[in-house]
């Protein structure tokens, strides 16, 4: 279960939310299992001072819908709401879930089934802060672990309260990376660059493809269909629009991105050799004829096939991680 923090215009109002499987496909939507109102500490109340209650409605709801304790699930969810000193008395003792263990095969394979592409680069930026993410793949399956059997609501919740560590300066190059927008651009600094391009061709690319990200049936899952701009995705439009970009360090940048390439423990997987029938199936031109084009031809080839392969558009996941994998060593070999 998760809080769900509902704004409407200068109103909030929260509910008690609950991630569920709808059936054998193992997508997961989500039901509300008791609506809190504009104040949620109406639902507690303290007859002493290391005492707290709960309303038994809401608790019986709660109890209904889980075999935890209600209370302790409770104290948890609306753990910002108790009163200071009750929570600063909990707070003495140790209550996180120690360590989860060596992930199983079928948690890595719950991952890749579960786990959106727009997720995927939502974490390796909040993990790494970098905008190049030529190196996604290479991030270890654990990382994901806590987004596992949620609805797309509840993994909602939890990247906007990991994004409140981004600072506001950094809005538009998050939402350039997350959007994979550089695929829209030829030039070689695109990748980590985005300040250097047109801002209204960068702004134009970002409402195409969060209009396609909107409209995507493997992102939502079993979340209800709509045609407007869903209410999970008007953050980013403000992000996007309303914050004035800080202009970067490209010192600090390098330093980032050298550490980031040298972390202990967290080396990509060895690289795989380019196996020409792949390329010809994905690109339809030899590996030979690909590696003599020009590189602005090889970058509109890669984005026509990008499009083509992207599951946003129903497109094969692991063809177009392949497609991925392909221009990124082409373009290494180019450079050296």
């Amino acid at each position: 279960m998760y809080l769900a923090t509902l704004f409407h215009g200068e109103d909030i109002q929260y509910q008690i939310r609950q991630s569920y499987q709808v059936d054998n496909s193992g997508l997961f939507s989500h039901r509300i299992i008791h609506d809190l109102g504009r104040e949620p500490r109406q639902f507690i109340e303290q007859p002493y001072d290391n005492v707290i209650l709960f309303d038994s409605g809401l608790f019986k709801s709660v109890a209904e819908f889980t075999d935890r304790d209600p209370d302790l699930l409770l104290e948890n969810l609306l753990w910002n709401f108790l009163p200071r000193g009750y929570r600063d008395r909990l707070a003495q003792f140790d209550r996180c879930n120690g360590d989860p263990g060596p992930m199983t095969d079928q948690q890595r394979a719950a991952i890749d089934r579960q786990i959106h592409m727009f997720d995927r680069r939502r974490i390796y930026y909040l993990y790494y802060g970098a905008v190049d993410q030529s190196k996604i793949f290479s991030m270890r399956p654990p990382v994901f672990r806590p987004l596992l059997n949620q609805s797309r609501d509840e993994r909602e919740y939890v990247f906007v309260e990991m994004e409140k560590a981004l600072d506001p300066g950094e809005y538009r190059n998050y939402i350039y990376a997350i959007l994979n927008l550089h695929v829209y651009f030829t030039a070689s600094y695109a990748t980590y660059m985005p300040e250097a391009l047109p801002e209204q061709e960068v702004a134009d690319y970002f409402v195409e493809a969060l209009c396609r990200l909107n409209s995507a049936h493997s992102f939502w899952q079993h979340e209800p269909k709509q045609t407007w701009l869903h209410p999970h995705l008007v953050r980013y439009m403000i992000m996007f629009f309303d914050y004035i970009p800080r202009n970067r360090s490209y010192q600090n940048d390098f330093i980032r991105q050298f550490m980031n390439d040298h972390r202990r423990f967290f080396w990509p997987d060895r690289t795989k050799d380019i196996a020409e029938d792949e390329v010809v199936k994905l690109y339809g031109q030899s590996l030979k004829f690909l590696k003599e084009m020009a590189p602005k031809e090889l970058s509109r080839l890669y984005r026509k096939k990008a499009l083509e392969l992207h599951p946003d558009q129903g497109g094969d996941h692991d063809a177009f991680v392949e497609l991925n994998r392909i221009y990124q060593l082409l373009q290494k070999s180019a450079r050296n």
